[in-house]
């Protein structure tokens, strides 16, 4: 019995017939052609024409790796999987372009057909583009300011990027993850985007030998981690599964690229006071160009007390429903997390925030961050950030809705029925 320790392999992907069917007979037979060996072994024959493909058998083959599986194989039928959508194409075609490869595509082309082409052509620019990809998934960070303003990040060598990735490494093995970490780098202005592609712990799956026969195999499930580096706040905003990786990635990204392992020590970055101190008026963006409204639309509120209760409350507009009931939020409220709804200019449909103070931030896409970054520095969720001439001291919430009887959130348990 094999271990596989293929980061990217994953003896699930591959189940459906149908998802081989998406790439050309003729090309995935001429893709196959340096692995005929193998599949001949396993079973598996087929014309050059790519005629008499059994693609059950195939998907079956690259479900039940045995010890001479190719890595390439599997790792290809990986890049289909992840790449291999309008998007993906349409990303794919115009990098294609822009490095002057020669892609065969026409109407009947699929999506399939142009990830195969561009892995056989170039895979580093495959691996590229498809961490490019990855960016631009929904995640959440946890944000690690700098120890100075002044300094002036430089782009790192492919040099300083492989030592890095060593670096990585040596902690990757240490903790069961296997090595053979990627990391990629991404210039985009004030933001630089900075991803980690490593292995996980691995793990056990059972399978079937072609003869029947139960059998298992090990594999090492992939993992991608995103860093941003921000020039103006001189902050690093990190998306990983555990405490030790941030810590990890803190370190050597502070040794490697600014040339100092606390050049990261971690402060406290969001806080939720605009909403108990200002109000509905925390809300305000028209000073923020490319923002058209914005609504609070859930909070979460600590109680305490023995078992350390914690109260949601949860509306389509959330400050619109509490001056309904009469009900204003005490400022000596601590509030643990708040969801906000975005009505960006260009956008058609609303996006969301959402903030965990004192330094996690959750944004439907990575980019969102800029502009609403810049509404909470105005407004005052920014610790250190001062908020504009509009921010006044309000002496008394209760005030602030005109009716000085109506009940009061969070003080001493009161309105407790506005949770229900």
């Amino acid at each position: 019995m094999r271990t596989i320790i293929v980061a990217t392999f994953n003896p699930r992907r591959f189940a459906q017939p149908d998802r081989l069917k998406e790439i050309a007979s003729q090309r995935l037979s001429l893709f196959l052609q340096p692995f005929q060996t193998y599949l001949e072994g396993r079973g598996l024959n087929y014309s050059a024409n790519g005629n008499g493909i059994d693609y059950s058998l195939l998907a079956s083959i690259l479900m039940n790796p045995n010890d001479k599986t190719p890595d390439d194989l599997v790792d290809a039928l990986y890049f289909v999987h992840e790449m291999a959508t309008p998007e993906g194409m349409n990303q794919l075609l115009e990098a294609a372009r822009e490095k002057g490869l020669v892609l065969e595509y026409d109407p009947n082309s699929s999506p399939a057909d142009i990830v195969i082409q561009v892995w056989n052509q170039d895979r580093d620019l495959l691996e590229t583009q498809h961490a490019m990809a990855l960016l631009s998934h929904p995640r959440s960070f946890i944000y690690f300011s700098g120890m100075t303003k002044s300094h002036k990040f430089v782009m790192p060598t492919e040099q300083t990027l492989r030592t890095l990735e060593e670096a990585m490494n040596d902690w990757f093995a240490d903790h069961r993850r296997g090595r053979g970490c990627k990391v990629f780098v991404f210039d985009q202005g004030r933001k630089v985007s900075i991803l980690v592609r490593h292995g996980l712990p691995t793990k056990r799956e059972g399978s079937i030998k072609e003869g029947g026969e139960s059998s298992s195999i090990h594999y090492r499930p992939e993992k991608h981690d995103v860093l941003i580096y921000d020039r103006k706040f001189v902050e690093l905003a990190i998306n990983a599964e555990t405490k030790g990786e941030r810590e990890m990635y803190i370190a050597k990204i502070g040794w490697h690229l600014f040339g100092d392992e606390a050049f990261f020590p971690g402060e406290e970055k969001y806080t939720l006071s605009p909403l108990t101190v200002d109000g509905k008026a925390a809300l305000a963006c028209g000073d923020v160009e490319g923002l058209e409204w914005i609504r609070l639309r859930k909070i979460a509120i600590h109680k305490g007390g023995q078992y350390g209760a914690v109260d949601a409350m949860k509306a389509t507009d959330l400050f619109a429903h509490l001056e309904e009931q009469c009900i204003v939020i005490h400022p000596s409220t601590r509030l643990m997390m708040a969801t906000f709804e975005v009505k960006f200019t260009n956008a058609k449909r609303t996006r969301s925030v959402t903030i965990y103070p004192a330094n996690k931030a959750q944004y439907t896409r990575d980019e969102d961050n800029a502009l609403l970054e810049e509404w909470m520095g105005k407004r005052g969720f920014l610790v250190g950030v001062a908020e504009g001439e509009s921010n006044e001291e309000v002496e008394s919430t209760v005030d602030r809705f005109g009716n000085s009887a109506w009940p009061v959130v969070g003080a001493g348990g009161m309105a407790a029925t506005a949770w229900g």
